[in-house]
């Protein structure tokens, strides 16, 4: 059974819809017709500017509702409905009867995403040692990938807003704001070490100054994808274990 869970009432759309139209209609487009036909040159005349389409893309890791695991104050309420907004960085909670609710940051600690349709889990969850490279990201929630004792390796994901650029002289007209998706990649290491790093075999063994042979070793052999997310977390369990 499903516990109470703190959160905060919202009305919320499940994605960003289109502007709507904002061109008169009725005795208003009426009106504005004859004053353009006008000859009198002082007439105050409205313009409709009807270019823009809104705003395109999703806000969510995930486009849809999917069941999660979520831990507020030592406590974990399992098979719940969830979405997390990448955006505004906040975790959705939907109860049996449709209400959706925004969960207090305060209160969760980490959460997992259960991707139905891919077959996969996210654990999320807040590393302050991130701070070192944004002071926001102390705060946000991120992708643990490789969670282990001594190094992490975690997916920062991103929505980036892309403006529409009608307004814009000498540029290619687009008439839509757009949310974009990216992704960085953090391996935390021992005493908080920091280090971006890309998901190759290189960006990997450059991350790992002790031990790099042993763990070149490693990947060979055991023919590992360091450009999998899977794979940098074989070659650090391994590195763990030297």
């Amino acid at each position: 059974m499903i516990k109470f869970i703190p959160f905060i009432p919202i009305a919320f759309a499940a994605h960003v819809g289109l502007a709507q139209s904002n061109a008169p209609t009725g005795l208003d487009a009426e009106r504005n017709l004859v004053e353009l036909g006008n000859s009198n040159n002082a007439t105050m005349v409205r313009t409709y500017d009807n270019r823009y389409e809104g705003v395109k893309g999703s806000p969510f890791f995930l486009p849809e509702w999917a069941k999660a695991r979520i831990a507020i104050n030592n406590t974990f309420f399992d098979n719940v409905e969830a979405k997390y907004n990448v955006y505004n960085n906040e975790l959705l909670y939907r109860n049996p009867k449709g209400e959706e609710y925004i969960l207090m940051p305060s209160k969760v600690a980490s959460f997992v995403l259960k991707d139905s349709q891919a077959k996969k889990e996210y654990l999320f969850k807040r590393y302050p040692a991130l701070s070192a490279k944004d002071p926001h990201l102390a705060r946000q929630y991120v992708v643990a990938l490789y969670d282990g004792k001594q190094v992490q390796l975690v997916m920062v994901p991103q929505k980036r807003l892309v403006k529409a650029t009608f307004k814009q002289p000498y540029s290619v007209s687009k008439n839509y704001d757009e949310l974009q998706d990216e992704q960085y990649y953090y391996l935390l290491g021992p005493d908080n070490a920091l280090t971006k790093v890309k998901l190759n075999k290189k960006s990997l063994l450059k991350a790992l100054p002790q031990n790099q042979d042993k763990v070149e070793k490693y990947i060979a052999a055991e023919r590992i994808d360091a450009s999998d997310p899977g794979g940098w977390a074989k070659a650090l369990a391994y590195y763990e274990s030297l």
